[in-house]
């Protein structure tokens, strides 16, 4: 009775499957490209060095291909860093989480945005500037010099802007175009208002986003609109035209994690619109862990 042998192939080094997986990028076959893409995902961050390596020097299909997986490498660091921020003790007045969770959502949708300080010192000049303009004064009085400023001076305004424009959407798009959707807008005027010294919380109305500035009697506002003044009766009366019953739970204060969660909605759609399949995956399971943490 003869032995019989069974060799088996051992598995090849991380290192080794990482280079042969992105040798692969190069081949003809679609289903053999999308296998290395899967290997090298599940790789990960221990690919990001080879990935580098051939987005700078490999053939020019292996180039592209890299660096579409080092940018899906990138994105699910900025989830990671996301999911990562302390968004439940921020309090009406501190606005620095919310402002990297706005600025890491947006950079998930596009790579070149401006980096949370950045942004930072520029809403904090306009807060600066809109501090001693209400030093002294009463919150309705406050509430209006806050809109002058904003709409007025700045020249946010709302338009009539689809759902799929990014530029309408991202903050410093906003900034720079001076139009954005309700939940940008309203944003901007909530994180320059805590800068300014104001307690102000996030309202979402469906279809739309208010802030209320709170004092012995809150004051609603609404950027969209050039930051008027709007009273709960008349967005109750609204609500109630357009089919809602249950109007009390759309005009309640939102916590941080709901106002971002409000605005990663926005970008989703926007990245979906622009048929970003990878990130639009990514914004959904950013949507869902924070919807459910």
């Amino acid at each position: 009775m003869h032995e019989s042998h069974v060799s088996f192939r051992q598995p090849l080094p991380p290192n080794r499957a990482i280079a042969a997986a992105i040798r692969l990028l190069a081949d003809d076959q679609l289903k053999v490209v999308e296998a290395a893409r899967d290997c090298l995902r599940q790789y990960g961050e221990r690919a990001r060095a080879q990935l580098n390596k051939a987005a700078e020097l490999a053939e020019a299909s292996v180039r592209v291909r890299a660096r579409e997986l080092l940018r899906n490498l990138e994105v699910r660091r900025l989830l990671r860093r996301l999911l990562a921020l302390d968004l439940d003790h921020a309090g009406r007045k501190k606005p620095e989480a919310l402002l990297t969770g706005t600025v890491l959502s947006a950079q998930m949708v596009r790579t070149f945005t401006m980096t949370a300080p950045q942004l930072s010192c520029i809403l904090r000049g306009e807060a600066k500037v809109l501090r001693r303009k209400i030093r002294g004064r009463s919150l309705p009085v406050s509430a209006r010099i806050l809109s002058e400023h904003l709409a007025g001076t700045m020249g946010l305004s709302g338009g009539e802007s689809s759902k799929g424009e990014l530029d309408h959407v991202l903050l410093d798009r906003v900034l720079v175009n001076r139009v954005g959707i309700p939940v940008a807008l309203s944003l901007i005027w909530l994180l320059v208002a805590r800068w300014a010294g104001l307690s102000v919380s996030g309202v979402g109305m469906p279809e739309h986003f208010l802030l209320r500035l709170h004092g012995r009697r809150p004051v609603l506002l609404d950027p969209f609109h050039g930051g008027r003044q709007v009273t709960k009766v008349d967005c109750i009366r609204h609500l109630k035209s357009i089919g809602y019953g249950q109007v009390l739970s759309h005009l309640r204060d939102l916590t941080e994690r709901e106002v971002l969660t409000h605005y990663l909605r926005a970008l989703r759609s926007a990245a979906e619109s622009k048929g970003r399949g990878d990130t639009h995956e990514t914004l959904r399971d950013a949507l869902f862990r924070l919807e459910t943490l």
